[in-house]
């Protein structure tokens, strides 16, 4: 989305990534080679609680929302309300323009744009074009077709099957958080037990 805009001379004041100490290496190294290409800083935001003390507190987020895209959400859109003026820009693909009718996102007190829907661009056109550019995420996106967090629970047991596989060191690190969320959720079953 930034290099299309970029090409089409569009103005873009801030790019913003939410870091949740849960993504993958290789998004470090692509955020860093897209600052590199187009000259333009990311502004990197977190929760003012790590997602690692979130997990031991409440378990793995449910499937549907759950607290960490609550997290997300709310933590970026407090930037938002910060840029008054800006015109915030998701990128949303043609694929995705469900997602566009959201409360969260339809309630927004600031003007939102999709600027890869506005130029006709699929997930797949996207994808296409970003290797054209030469980012390729060190092959994430040969095992995945979509990149969040490594471990995030709503991916499914395939997701798991394939970081196993692929990614052996982050599975090691996904199955001892594993076991904070267990304990967690033991702990809240035997609170409920006793009420």
């Amino acid at each position: 989305m930034i290099h299309l805009m970029i090409e089409k001379n569009e103005p873009i004041s801030h790019v913003i990534y939410f870091e949740t100490g849960w993504d993958f290496p290789q998004m470090e190294a692509h955020i860093q080679k897209v600052e590199k290409n187009t000259g333009i800083k990311t502004i990197r935001i977190r929760n003012y609680r790590h997602f690692g003390e979130l997990l031991a507190r409440y378990g793995w987020p449910h499937s549907k929302g759950g607290w960490c895209a609550a997290s997300k959400r709310d933590n970026c859109k407090k930037i938002f309300r910060a840029l008054k003026g800006t015109i915030e820009c998701i990128g949303f693909t043609t694929d995705e323009t469900h997602r566009t009718k959201q409360p969260s996102i339809t309630n927004r007190k600031w003007p939102v744009r999709f600027p890869l829907i506005e130029y006709g661009f699929s997930e797949k056109d996207t994808l296409k074009y970003c290797y054209s550019l030469g980012y390729d995420w060190d092959g994430l996106y040969k095992v995945f077709s979509r990149v969040s967090c490594f471990c995030c629970p709503k991916a499914g047991q395939k997701r798991i099957d394939k970081l196993r596989l692929h990614f052996s060191e982050l599975y090691k690190r996904y199955l001892e958080m594993d076991e904070v969320a267990f304990k967690e959720e033991e702990e809240t079953k035997q609170l409920k037990l006793w009420h």
